[in-house]
This record gives C-alpha cells, structure tokens and sequence, in this order.
C-alpha cells in the first residue's frame, strides 16, 4: 500500500499534466480523503459579456470531483465522466473561485459526488453533481 503523502503528490503530478488544468489555470489548493478543493483566478479570458462562461465553471466541477476521487482509488485507476448536472446561481466577472469537492458514494463501478463553486466572499456560484465510472486496471496491464 503507498502512503498517502505519495499517493497525492503523485495525484498532484497528474493534475499538473492535464492540458485543461494548464490552459484555464485551475490550482489545486487542498487534497483530503473524499475531498478536494481547486481554485481558479477568473478573468477576462475565461468570460463572455455576463461573466465566466459556464463550461469553464462545469471544467472545474468536473476536475475538483476527479480529484477528489483519486484520493480514494489505487494510482493505477482511470475514471471518466458519466453523468453530470450543474445549476449556475450567480454570475462571477474576476476573482478567484473556489471549488470545493466531496464524495458522496462510491462503489465498485461508480463514483458519485458533488461540487460547490463559491466566489471570494463565499456565496455560491454553481453546484454541481457528477457520476464517474472506474476502471480498475491489472497490476500488469
């Protein structure tokens, strides 16, 4: 078994690789079981006219919950999307967001959970619910 300290730097080395993550600039600012937080320094290149444009905000739902997955799975474990909802309540300009991730459940082929998205001064910007399949692989795979 890896200890944990390894298990989320190498979560973080991946992270990092990821061409989405570079090109919005998503952080990823906390790493706990079940949880994570990613973090995005809004402005006006991820925006139209009326604030940050919701596919940025449905990007950093959908990574914030990915990671927070990782924490609980083997390194060598995939996961894609399968399911995703997200409500939108308030329109952001500039500023950092924050996202803040949990596992709500997670079984042998899926993964379940929820994403808040608040603005600097803590009110909620978008939540989100998403559902990821796993995909265990062989040690020798």
């Amino acid at each position: 078994m890896v200890s944990r300290k390894r298990h989320y730097a190498e979560i973080r080395k991946r992270f990092s690789r990821v061409g989405a993550v570079r090109l919005l600039g998503l952080k990823l600012a906390q790493l706990r079981p079940g949880r994570a937080a990613l973090t995005l320094d809004a402005s006006p290149r991820h925006s139209h006219p009326q604030g940050i444009h919701g596919g940025v905000l449905a990007t950093l739902a959908d990574t914030a919950l990915a990671m927070a997955i990782f924490t609980r799975l083997p390194e060598q474990t995939r996961i894609s999307t399968v399911e995703m909802k997200i409500n939108y309540f308030l329109p952001h300009k500039r500023g950092r967001l924050r996202a803040e991730a949990r596992v709500l459940h997670q079984g042998k082929r899926l993964a379940m959970g929820e994403v808040e998205i608040r603005n600097p001064t803590g009110k909620l910007v978008a939540k989100s619910l998403l559902t990821f399949s796993l995909h265990f692989q062989a040690e020798n795979d």
